[in-house]
Parts: C-alpha cells; sequence; structure tokens
C-alpha cells in the first residue's frame, strides 16, 4: 500500500481543539438519536477521497490508539494516506475484520459479520463504520425503534446497500456485541447504534 506523498498533507481542523469538540458533540448527538441528521464542518482542504465530513470525523474520532482500514480509492491515495498518518497517527490496516474504524462506501462495505462484533464482557471493542453516504447506495426508507426513538421514526437511507436491512438485522440480534454506523456526508452525519431496530417501507409507504 503506497503511503507517501510529494507534497506536505494539507491542513486539518483551523481550531483543532474547537472544531472537534463540536463534530464529536455532533456525533454523540446523532448517536443519541439515531436516523436524525446533524450539521457537521470539516476542514475546507481536505483530500477529495474523503472530503470535508470524513475528514472532520476522521480527525475527530482517529488517533494512534486504533486502527482504521479502508476502501480502496483511499487506500491507494497517497493524499489520504499521508493526511490520515499526519494529522491523527491512526494505524491503517489492510484487515477489516480486526479494524477499530471501517470506512466504506455503499458499495465496498464489507459484512458485517465480518468486522470486530466485540464480546459480551467488552462490547465496545467493535467496529464503527463510518460509511462515506455520498455515493447513493440501492437506497431504503426505514421506520426505526429503539433507545432514542420516540415511538418509531422514520429513516431516508439513500445510502443503504443492498442487502442492508437483512445485514443490519442479523447484527441487531447480536447484542450487546455489534457494529455501530455512521452515515457521513460532506456536511451532516446520521448514526445507526447497534440498538436500533429497522424495518423497510415500501414505495406506498407501508412497512413491508
Amino acid at each position: 500500500m503506497n503511503t507517501t506523498s510529494t507534497t506536505a498533507p494539507t491542513p486539518g481542523f483551523a481550531d483543532p481543539t474547537g472544531d472537534a469538540q463540536r463534530v464529536f458533540r455532533a456525533i454523540l448527538d446523532a448517536l443519541a438519536h439515531p436516523g436524525r441528521s446533524y450539521r457537521i464542518a470539516g476542514p475546507a482542504q481536505a483530500p477529495e477521497a474523503l472530503g470535508p465530513g470524513l475528514a472532520a470525523v476522521a480527525l475527530t474520532l482517529l488517533d494512534e490508539d486504533v486502527s482504521v482500514w479502508l476502501h480502496r480509492t483511499p487506500a491507494e491515495n497517497p493524499d489520504v494516506t499521508s493526511y490520515l498518518a499526519f494529522h491523527t497517527g491512526a494505524r491503517v490496516t489492510n484487515e477489516h475484520g480486526s479494524a477499530n474504524f471501517v470506512l466504506a462506501t455503499p458499495d465496498t462495505l464489507p459484512a458485517l459479520d465480518a468486522l470486530a462484533l466485540g464480546t459480551d464482557d467488552a462490547p465496545h471493542q467493535s467496529a464503527t463504520i463510518v460509511l462515506d453516504a455520498r455515493p447513493p447506495g440501492t437506497g431504503a426508507r426505514f421506520t426505526a425503534t429503539g433507545p432514542g426513538i420516540d415511538g418509531r421514526g422514520e429513516i431516508e437511507a439513500p445510502w443503504a446497500p443492498e442487502g442492508f436491512l437483512a445485514a443490519w438485522t442479523r447484527n441487531g440480534a447480536l447484542f450487546p456485541r455489534g457494529v455501530d454506523l455512521l452515515a457521513v456526508s460532506d456536511d451532516s452525519i446520521v448514526a445507526l447504534p447497534r440498538t436500533t431496530r429497522l424495518r423497510a417501507v415500501s414505495d406506498q409507504g407501508q412497512e413491508a
């Protein structure tokens, strides 16, 4: 994997402490209220393969103590790998099954049950998926129930890959083990913690 670049990494946050705190608060709010979109602001000069949203999440969550798996486009882009190495110190790994964070697009998302799922005694050792929500998946609408949702909510998920609902249902059945997901666009984030239960909504607006 090529991790070198001929140029210095582009700048990170303009205000590293304040900007990271604001993004972290948005991530916490998104996890506390699954399916609700929260605005985030990332660095203006982030590598194109990341964009400001993914760069903001990476700068906030990654550090030298964690590993991250990247899908092929950023993994083979020296601007991205040098950016992450310089600004976060996170270790880029080829093994998605052991990574703390998995950065994927809808069409490169590994099978959820092939990721780090944690254990019953240490569920926090599971992976967090950071899904690049800029490219569309097959798309879906879901009704969602679970902690942080008042009764039942509806989620528009244009980023959902084919087979996502079945995979997410299996993930939920593993609780307290299982992965959490952050769907990130250039300026917003939506979270699905493993405690969120989804059902498909048909084109007629009825649960399938």
